[in-house]
């Protein structure tokens, strides 16, 4: 049986061969594979997004006052007097700092993209983007080996 080149490994989980691809404890033939891409996983930053509307506007709301003070009696905490207003602008600081927290803590992701007969699915999903490249470009060589065909070997 004749070896495999290896054209990448990181060590464990990912191994690109001039005719297979393994992810973990799986394993594609490259001649099963019609496409393969980088691709950018953007995060849902829709749930920060709305922590910062909601914020914005109960800041203006407590700012502005618009809280009548017969709908919430004012509360006594920590020795102050606090109204439904201040309460509000509290309130609105809080989901902001939680919505601006959370769009700068979500980064986005990359992944390897394949498309087989059953499907398109992302492979392998990682923080780094050197890593991803890294393996897609083994990918390439692989299929650019295949579609120039065997090299003669030379004889000695």
């Amino acid at each position: 049986m004749k070896t495999e080149n290896i054209l990448y490994t990181d060590g464990h989980d990912v191994t690109v061969t001039e005719s297979m691809f393994q992810v973990k404890k799986k394993w594609y033939h490259l001649s099963g594979i019609t496409k393969h891409n980088f691709m950018i996983l953007q995060p849902d930053r829709f749930p920060s997004i709305m922590l910062l509307v909601v914020g914005t506007l109960l800041e203006i709301v407590g700012a502005a006052k618009l809280i009548p003070s017969t709908w919430l009696p004012n509360v006594y905490v920590f020795n102050v007097w606090l109204s439904a207003n201040m309460m509000a602008i509290g309130v609105g600081i809080l989901f902001l700092l939680m919505g601006a927290t959370w769009i700068w803590l979500t980064k986005e992701r990359y992944a390897v993209s394949i498309t087989t007969a059953e499907g398109e699915k992302n492979v392998v999903i990682s923080k780094r983007k050197e890593y991803i490249a890294q393996i897609v470009h083994a990918l390439n060589e692989a299929f650019f080996a295949r579609v120039a065909g065997p090299t003669k070997e030379k004889k000695r």
